[in-house]
C-alpha cells in the first residue's frame, strides 16, 4: 500500500511538473496567391494545433492584424485620442496657422485599407460558426480540443495590405514594394493565464510556437525574403547574388519556405532588391536584402557576424540556420529569422538599429516573451544586450556604463511629471512617451541596475542559466531574477517589485564630512523609496583611492569588488527602513581630498550632483 501512495504521488508530481512546462503547438500550411497590382492575395491556411495544456478547448481566437488598418478601428480610435501620438502616424487636417491632428489611418480610401475577409472555416472538416471583433477572430469549435488532443483548422480568405506603413505596407518610404508582416490570420496565444486575444491597437505581441510550411505565388520578378529556408532555390532561379533568369512562360514564380520552431512568419518583396550573404564564425548565415546605400549595408555586413557571436557567448546559441536583415518596413521591427530596417542612408544608426532588432532574436523569439504584459523585459534586455555589443564589438571600447544615454532619457523621463506605473500593459499606457520611456529607458535600467547590484561576472552567468533553463518556455521577469538569485547567492524580488511595479525613484546624497579626531564621520541620505548597495570611491590626499561599499539588508549578500586594482572595505549594511547611514573613515578630515557615491554613475538618481562631495579644508 505504501508502495502504491508513492508511486502515485510522483505520479502526480511528474503530471504537475508537465502541465508546469507545457506550450501549445501549431503546424501551419499555407498557400498564398499575391497581386503585385491589386496589393490584395488569396490565403488558404491549414492549422494543426496541438492542445498540451491541461484544459479543453472550446474556443479559438485569432489574430486579424490586418483589420486595424481602417477607419474607426480601435487602432484608428487609439491615435486620435492619445495626446502625443508620433506625428508620422498623423495627418494635419486643419491649417499652418490652426493645426489639426487626426490619425493617417481615418483618412485612409477604401483601396488603401488592410483586411483580412474569412471566406470558409472548417475544424476537421466541419464548419465552424465564428465572430469578428475588430482584429480577433473568434471560433467557436464544433469539437472541443481535449487536453493533449489537436483539431485540424482550415480556412480560405482574401487580404489586402494597406499604405499605411506601421511596420507593414506597400510601397513605403524607402521604395520597397511589400512589406508582410502581422499578415495571416495567427492563432492568440493560450497559456496559463488563458488565451491572449489581444486587439491589434498600436504595439506589441505575443504567440506560441509554430512550423510553417509555406508558399508565396508572385510575379516573376520579384524578390522575396523572409522567414524560413527556402526549399526550391534552384527550381526558382533565386542564388547568392539575386534572381536569374529561368526558362518560363509563367508569369508567377511560387517561392517555398519552412521554418521551425518559431513564432510568427514574416515577408518582404521586391523586384529591385540586392541580395548578399555573410556567415558567422559558427556558420550561421546572414542574408542582407536592400535597394539603397550598398555602401552602408556592406559596412554592415562586416559588423553583424561579430554581433551574433557575441550574443551566442553572453546568452546562448542561435538555434536557426540563418537570420535576414531586409530593408523594409516603417522604422524596424524584429520578426522569427529576420528584421524589417527602415533605411540605411546613416550608416551608424543602421548598425544600431541591426544590432538592437537582432538581439530580439533571444527575448522576443526564444524566450518568446508576452510584450503586452511585460514590454519592458523584452526591450529593456534587449536594448541592454545591443548597447554591451554596441560597448564592446562595434566601438571597441568597453566602458563600465554603456547604458548611459537610456540612463539620461530615464531620468528626462523622470522629470516630465507623467511617470505611469511600469506594470501597465502595453496598450494600455495614456501617453505614448510613457510607453517608449518605460519599455526602453526604464526597462533598460532595470536590466543595468541588477547587473550593478550583483557584478558582471553574476550578470554574465545569469544570462546563460537563463537561456538554458527558460529557452522556448514564454518566461516571466520573475523567472530571470530568479536565475539572478541563484548565480549572486542575493536575495532580489524586491528590486523587482520595487522597480518595475512602482513609481519609486532611487535617490542618495553625501550629505556631510565631520572630523572626529583623527578620524572622518561620513553622513549618507536616503532620500528616495528605492534602496540600493553603494559602491563609494574615497580619494585621500597623497594615498591611493579605495572603495567601500555598503550592502543593503534585501539582498542578503553583497557583490565581488568592481573595482579589482582598489582596496575595498565592506561596511555594516544600510537596513532600507532608515534614512540615514554614518560610518567613519581611518582618516583625518583633512587628508580626504573626495568621495563619491555610484562614482559610474550606474543609478538612476534625479539628483546625481549630490553624490560627491570634497572637503571643505
Amino acid at each position: 500500500m505504501i508502495k502504491f501512495v508513492l508511486s502515485s504521488l510522483l505520479t502526480l508530481i511528474g503530471s504537475l511538473y508537465s502541465f508546469a512546462q507545457w506550450q501549445q503547438h501549431i503546424d501551419y500550411q499555407m498557400d498564398v496567391q499575391m497581386d503585385v497590382k491589386s496589393f490584395q492575395y488569396k490565403g488558404k491556411q491549414v492549422a494543426i494545433y496541438e492542445n498540451h495544456s491541461p484544459d479543453t478547448l472550446r474556443t479559438v481566437f485569432y489574430h486579424l492584424y490586418l483589420n486595424a488598418f481602417q477607419p474607426k478601428s480601435q487602432m484608428d480610435m487609439n491615435m486620435r485620442q492619445v495626446p502625443d501620438m508620433p506625428a508620422r502616424f498623423m495627418q494635419n487636417v486643419g491649417s499652418e496657422e490652426s493645426p489639426k491632428y487626426e490619425s493617417k489611418l481615418a483618412h485612409l480610401k477604401e483601396n488603401e485599407q488592410g483586411f483580412i475577409h474569412i471566406r470558409t472555416l472548417t475544424q476537421n472538416g466541419k464548419v465552424a460558426p465564428y465572430q469578428v471583433v475588430g482584429t480577433i477572430l473568434q471560433v467557436t469549435l464544433p469539437e472541443p480540443i481535449l487536453p493533449h488532443g489537436k483539431a485540424t483548422l482550415a480556412m480560405d480568405y482574401t487580404a489586402q495590405i494597406p499604405t499605411f506603413a506601421m511596420r507593414m505596407g506597400r510601397n513605403n518610404s524607402d521604395g520597397v514594394a511589400l512589406s508582410l508582416s502581422q499578415w495571416y490570420p495567427r492563432i492568440c496565444a493560450y497559456d496559463s493565464q488563458g488565451w491572449h486575444p489581444y486587439q491589434y491597437i498600436f504595439g506589441e505581441f505575443y504567440g506560441d510556437w509554430a512550423n510553417f510550411d509555406v508558399k508565396i505565388t508572385i510575379d516573376k520578378n520579384y524578390l522575396v525574403a523572409g522567414t524560413g529556408d527556402l526549399q526550391n532555390a534552384q527550381q526558382i532561379g533565386f542564388g547568392y547574388q539575386g534572381i536569374k533568369p529561368v526558362k518560363t512562360h509563367q508569369k508567377t514564380r511560387t517561392w517555398h519556405f519552412k521554418a521551425e520552431r518559431v513564432i510568427d512568419f514574416s515577408w518582404a518583396a521586391d523586384p529591385s532588391f540586392q541580395h548578399d550573404v555573410v556567415k558567422t564564425k559558427r556558420g550561421v548565415e546572414l542574408h542582407f536584402f536592400y535597394k539603397n546605400f550598398p555602401e552602408n549595408w556592406k559596412k554592415l555586413q562586416q559588423i553583424m557576424p561579430q554581433v551574433l557571436d557575441f550574443y551566442e557567448e553572453k546568452v546562448g546559441a542561435y538555434p536557426w540556420s540563418h537570420y535576414s536583415f531586409i530593408q523594409a518596413g516603417q522604422g524596424a521591427m524584429e520578426y522569427a529569422m529576420c528584421t524589417f530596417i527602415e533605411g540605411g542612408k546613416d550608416p551608424n544608426a543602421l548598425v544600431k538599429t541591426a544590432c538592437h532588432e537582432l538581439a530580439h532574436t533571444w527575448f522576443q523569439h526564444i524566450f518568446a516573451i508576452d510584450e503586452q504584459q511585460y514590454p519592458w523585459f523584452d526591450e529593456g534586455f534587449t536594448c541592454f544586450l545591443q548597447l554591451w555589443a554596441d560597448a564592446e564589438v562595434v566601438r571597441k571600447d568597453p566602458v563600465a556604463n554603456f547604458s548611459d544615454f537610456r540612463h539620461k532619457a530615464f531620468l528626462k523621463y523622470m522629470s516630465e511629471n507623467h511617470e505611469e506605473d511600469p506594470s501597465i500593459r502595453a496598450d494600455f499606457f495614456e501617453r505614448s512617451r510613457s510607453y517608449f520611456s518605460t519599455a526602453y529607458a526604464k526597462g533598460t535600467m532595470f536590466a543595468s541596475h541588477l547587473d550593478y547590484i550583483i557584478g558582471r561576472k553574476a550578470m554574465e552567468r545569469t544570462f546563460k542559466r537563463f537561456y538554458k533553463e527558460y529557452a522556448f518556455t514564454h518566461p516571466t521577469p520573475e523567472n530571470f531574477v530568479r536565475c539572478a538569485e541563484k548565480e549572486s547567492g542575493m536575495q532580489l524580488f524586491w528590486f523587482l517589485k520595487e522597480f518595475m511595479h512602482t513609481t519609486h525613484h532611487i535617490s542618495y546624497c553625501i550629505e556631510k564630512l565631520e572630523a572626529k579626531g583623527n578620524k572622518t564621520l561620513v553622513t549618507l541620505v536616503k532620500k528616495g523609496r528605492i534602496p540600493m548597495p553603494l559602491d563609494i570611491i574615497i580619494i585621500p590626499n597623497g594615498q591611493k583611492p579605495f572603495s567601500v561599499y555598503v550592502p543593503t539588508d534585501l539582498t542578503f549578500g553583497e557583490k565581488p569588488n568592481p573595482f579589482i586594482n582598489m582596496e575595498r572595505i565592506v561596511l555594516p549594511v544600510w537596513n532600507w527602513a532608515e534614512n540615514t547611514y554614518q560610518f567613519e573613515l581611518n582618516l583625518p578630515s583633512s587628508q580626504v581630498r573626495n568621495i563619491s557615491i555610484d562614482p559610474q554613475e550606474f543609478m538612476a538618481d534625479p539628483n546625481p550632483e549630490c553624490h560627491h562631495l570634497k572637503s571643505e579644508k
